[in-house]
């Protein structure tokens, strides 16, 4: 138990990035991770380009675990933040059969699974569960670290309630107890413990007759604003004239990739001409829909069109 999914972040990182070393991570990733990693674990993430055309980028993840080094660490995040992306069903496999490839070849693998916006999956196609039970029982050179948070998984924002799991195919029980112990070290070390209270309101919920009932309420409304934010996309063609989107199936995101103008720029103009907030990083802007009612998606969206245009570089 962590107080929250960041420092779940923070003490696994603790405990599997020594100084110096390189973590491996798509391109869009958490911009938290600068913190909780790169300069928590004085590391550096090397990235690898998320996507090639609409699909994840596996020969990408490919490349950097067999890149020269025996130890490999790489963190996971579906689905993504920023883009909303999770792996597609039949892309899910693939990932697993290149970590199994770099395991054979003698790499030490070390997976963190940074699984915030588990369950949040919008689309059929769409891998449905956590990488985490195709990856436990691998290949004994694959350590397997589950990251959990209840914020956006149970829609309790506040409570800091996080969890870290472990598995390694072929491990004897005994195995984790020094984990469980590094893991303890690590949270004594730095925030002493984690809320009981906070745990104690959350397991309160897991236990309710109505827990599930509720989730799949706040569930179908987050559907119900994907589906608005992809027929308003299908609506409007013109948008594609400013900005093309991002793969997204999940999560509480999207990004917009801009075409001609500067995503800054186009921030600050959101602000001071139509009142709309979103995040902006080189010529990406991320877009959170799930904060918006159904009747405000459109509008905010067509701000964003209108946004570009009056910011286009000449």
């Amino acid at each position: 138990m962590t107080c929250g999914l960041t420092n779940a972040v923070a003490v696994a990182a603790a405990m599997f990035v020594d100084s110096g070393e390189k973590v491996i991570t798509p391109g869009y990733y958490w911009e938290n991770y600068d913190l909780t990693i790169a300069q928590g674990c004085n590391a550096s993430l090397v990235k690898f380009s998320t996507f090639k055309g609409s699909q994840f980028n596996i020969e990408g993840l490919r490349g950097k675990l067999l890149s020269k080094g025996e130890k490999k660490v790489v963190i996971l995040n579906f689905p993504n933040n920023p883009t909303g992306f999770t792996l597609r069903k039949e892309e899910a496999p693939k990932v697993v059969e290149v970590i199994r490839e770099a395991a054979e070849k003698g790499k030490q693998i070390v997976v963190l699974l940074d699984d915030a916006y588990f369950g949040l999956v919008f689309e059929e196609d769409a891998l449905q569960e956590s990488l985490f039970g195709m990856l436990a029982d691998l290949s004994p050179n694959v350590l397997v670290v589950k990251i959990d948070g209840a914020t956006k998984e149970d829609f309790v924002w506040g409570l800091r309630v996080g969890f870290v799991t472990f598995a390694a195919k072929g491990a004897a029980k005994g195995c984790y107890a020094p984990l469980e112990n590094k893991a303890a070290g690590a949270l004594r070390g730095s925030i002493s413990n984690a809320s009981n209270l906070s745990q104690s309101l959350v397991l309160k919920a897991y236990q309710s007759s109505t827990y599930q009932e509720e989730k799949n309420a706040k569930f179908e409304l987050l559907k119900k604003r994907f589906n608005e934010v992809k027929r308003v996309l299908a609506a409007h063609p013109e948008f594609r004239e400013e900005f093309v989107p991002e793969p997204f199936n999940a999560g509480y995101f999207l990004c917009f990739k801009l075409k001609h103008a500067d995503a800054e720029t186009v921030r600050k103009k959101l602000l001071e001409t139509y009142s709309t907030g979103i995040i902006a990083f080189g010529s990406i802007i991320r877009f959170a829909f799930v904060a918006l009612p159904l009747a405000a998606i459109e509008p905010a969206i067509t701000n964003i069109f209108s946004a570009c245009r009056d910011c286009r570089k000449p």
